[in-house]
């Protein structure tokens, strides 16, 4: 589904008002036991404090914590709380100073680590965030929002693996959070795990029915089983608790796209780009469903939309080559699928549509039959035996060299693989044509 498939679905935002939500009060209640001053002045303020960032009003509770540590500058409660607030703010520097000083002032404080961690990753910092992980975990090894921060954390790098073990303590710690079952839901999805995917992710949502994300996890796990039905109605439950999120028509608009439904996927695109338009994913889907409908021109621009927003983008450059291949553009397709297999060797799809260019195009000067055949080798061996145009483009390319007796054997598979009435007819064509000891030539459009 274009981007963000190994990307883990909790935000930080998310992540950081799950861990404020049960964090904050229990250190209201630490600080004010700790008091050994008796300084009632700044012990209101701290209160204070609490009470305007529990609203939401950030900046002002880090100026009522800011009053707390002027009256008593060794707190270390209150520099962590104030840290707290900045983290929201977000003042990332203002937070990490107040966080250093909280430890200095007391290097037992788990908490401070922790919230030293979570803002080491919201910037990027995410060793120095672990680090900071384990050594609240040394202090404190039960607290299950440290295992789920240091879970995040190692997800959001992509090692779903590493990070299990740290969602499966912080759920055995507390069974009762919708979501550490859903990121754990996600690394499964990411680690090809299906079954243990939907029973976290069905987990989340009894726990928590309202919970958009859990919904439009399992809509990408119903996705990449094939069960696009069933991925339908999940983005449709999360664009009904979430009907902001862009992300949810991007995924149903997906779904819709493999079910065949055209119209109602690019509406699904339309309403993504009006929610953001810097979703690169949005104008990539929006692109190749106009190309399904022959609109090669609009997706084409679509796709350069796509592009400007992330360069990257390897399907999106083979989509941009597939439509200038459809559109007789032979030379601009070579380009763009070439640059689609540098950016990804293994596209399986960029492949297959370079194979057929140096086996089939009517242009002498772009056709390459050894090229072609180790091009197509390899989409086969990446898809298998299973997919139609792969086994097409390797029977063009052995056709090419002149060898028709396998280019018939593999138009064969090919033909009994092709689904719709078109797809039978032209298959059968081509394989009339290599029983003929003739290659291919696509025609120009």
């Amino acid at each position: 589904m274009g981007e963000g498939k190994t990307a883990p679905l909790e935000t930080i935002k998310s992540m950081i008002y799950y861990v404020h939500a049960l964090v904050f009060p229990a250190l209201v209640t630490v600080a004010a036991q700790g008091q050994s001053s008796g300084d009632l002045a700044a012990q209101r303020h701290r209160e204070r404090g609490v009470e305007l960032h529990m609203k939401g009003e950030h900046a002002k509770a880090a100026a009522e914590f800011g009053e707390a540590i002027r009256l008593n500058p060794a707190d270390a409660i209150a520099h962590y709380n104030r840290a707290t607030s900045w983290s929201e703010v977000p003042d990332y520097d203002k937070a990490l100073a107040d966080y250093d000083k909280a430890i200095e002032l007391d290097p037992k404080l788990a908490s401070a680590f922790l919230g030293r961690g979570r803002v080491r990753a919201a910037i990027g910092e995410t060793d120095q965030a672990i680090a900071d992980y384990d050594r609240a975990l040394a202090i404190d090894p039960n607290d299950p929002l440290t295992h789920f921060a240091k879970a995040q954390a190692n997800a959001g790098r992509g090692r779903f693996a590493e990070a299990l073990p740290d969602y499966d303590r912080a759920i055995r710690l507390d069974p009762s959070r919708a979501l550490p079952h859903l990121s754990r839901g996600d690394a499964h999805r990411a680690l090809g795990d299906y079954d243990k995917a939907l029973n976290d992710l069905n987990r989340a949502i009894r726990l928590n029915p309202k919970l958009a994300d859990a919904f439009h996890a399992r809509g990408t796990v119903w996705f990449e089983r094939g069960r696009h039905f069933e991925a339908v109605d999940d983005f449709s439950e999360a664009i009904r608790l979430d009907p902001n999120d862009s992300r949810a028509y991007v995924g149903r608009g997906a779904a819709r796209f493999e079910l065949h439904d055209f119209d109602p996927a690019i509406a699904d695109y339309d309403q993504a780009i009006r929610l953001n338009p810097r979703s690169a994913s949005a104008y990539y889907g929006r692109a190749r469903t106009l190309a399904q409908l022959g609109d090669y021109d609009t997706a084409a621009a679509d796709y350069d939309k796509a592009l400007a927003l992330n360069p990257q983008f390897a399907d999106a450059v083979s989509g941009r080559g597939i439509v200038r291949l459809l559109q007789g553009r032979d030379q601009e397709a070579a380009t763009d699928l070439d640059a689609a297999l540098r950016l990804a060797p293994d596209n399986a799809v960029a492949a297959t549509h370079r194979a057929r260019i140096l086996a089939a195009s009517p242009d002498d000067s772009l056709r390459d039959g050894a090229a072609a055949l180790e091009l197509a080798e390899r989409a086969r061996s990446l898809t298998g035996d299973g997919e139609f145009h792969a086994l097409e483009a390797l029977a063009a390319a052995l056709a090419e060299l002149g060898r028709f007796d396998q280019a018939v054997a593999q138009q064969t598979k090919a033909l009994a693989l092709a689904e719709s009435h078109e797809d039978r007819a032209k298959a059968q064509a081509r394989l009339d044509l290599y029983q003929q000891r003739k290659p291919l030539r696509d025609a120009r459009p």
